[in-house]
């Protein structure tokens, strides 16, 4: 549970730490020739009409996905990697479904963590 026991705060700055990772991992493999993409990044963080946290959206540069799947400008899958020119720089995929699991695993900690607090007042009311 986040320090000030809101949730919503855990997710924003997961969101944001999404970002750090994705910039991290692209200027490690050197995705860039601009650096259009590194900073193209945005995170737009939705509300319930509850204030709770309904949806997250990371965008960027479209190219982005075709860097990270060594594909684009008529190189497919198969011919990635085989005298192409193209390799793959996995700097998506791998890091954000890891990163997805942990957020599952600490969201339903969260939730166990208030549902044992309102078990906890009711039984005490």
């Amino acid at each position: 549970m986040p320090q000030n026991g809101n949730p919503n705060d855990y997710y924003r700055s997961w969101a944001k730490m999404m970002v750090t990772i994705w910039q991290d991992k692209i200027a490690q493999l050197k995705v860039r020739d601009t650096g259009a993409l590194f900073a193209s990044f945005q995170i737009e963080v939705m509300a319930q009409s509850g204030g709770d946290i309904d949806k997250m959206v990371h965008s960027y540069l479209y190219y982005g996905r075709m860097q990270d799947m060594g594909v684009g400008r008529g190189v497919t899958k198969a011919d990635a990697g085989k005298g192409s020119g193209r390799k793959e720089k996995p700097w998506y995929n791998k890091s954000y479904f890891h990163s997805i699991k942990v957020l599952a695993e600490k969201r339903s900690e969260m939730y166990g963590q208030e549902f044992q607090a309102i078990i906890h007042e009711t039984l005490n009311f």
